[in-house]
């Protein structure tokens, strides 16, 4: 009787490490098909990664080209606008001091037309035309001014110089631009 329980208790112990082979294969069967989805989603992210770098690549070569192009026509913008604003302070000065004669000249010839509707309209063209060429010679001083910071040694120097430069034509110019 004693080797019958033997033999019962070996066939127990065989169909529970067969059981326990076969649990262990099905959880390595497992592992490897968890490790093969890991894979398939690692090679996907890498895939998009790389993807997204692309375009990211791609969107600031865009973004740099657009801006070295911007920069570029800013240069040529700055230099035209340089070569029709290199009026000095006192050109400038002289040219709002012309203009605001011409206004105020017209300006009286306006009130003297009296009842002469065309004398008194054209007196009001001529004075609006002269205050149109004082904000136009106190734009060119300004913009004279920006651009003299360009030309000077360093950064400081040049805001420093138009900042002088603008604060000198405040001035004149006050009245014209109503600040």
């Amino acid at each position: 009787m004693q080797s019958r329980g033997w033999v019962i208790a070996t066939v127990v112990f065989a169909i529970a490490a067969i059981g326990l082979g076969a649990w262990a294969l099905s959880l390595k069967s497992d592992n490897d098909d968890k490790d093969a989805q890991i894979a398939a989603a690692q090679k996907q992210l890498d895939a998009q990664q790389q993807s997204v770098a692309g375009k990211l690549k791609e969107a600031a070569s865009g973004i740099a080209g657009d801006t070295q192009q911007a920069l570029q026509d800013l240069g040529t913008q700055l230099d035209q606008v340089q070569g029709t604003a290199t009026a000095t302070q006192q050109d400038v000065e002289a040219a709002i001091n012309e203009a605001q004669t011409k206004a105020d000249d017209a300006r009286t010839r306006a009130e003297q037309a009296g009842s002469d509707a065309v004398d008194k309209a054209q007196a009001q063209a001529d004075e609006a035309s002269a205050r149109a060429d004082e904000a136009a010679a106190c734009a060119r001083g300004y913009l004279s001014a920006i651009g003299s910071a360009f030309d000077a040694g360093s950064i400081t120097a040049g805001v420093e110089q138009a900042k002088s430069e603008i604060e000198a034509l405040q001035g004149s110019c006050a009245d014209t631009l109503g600040s």
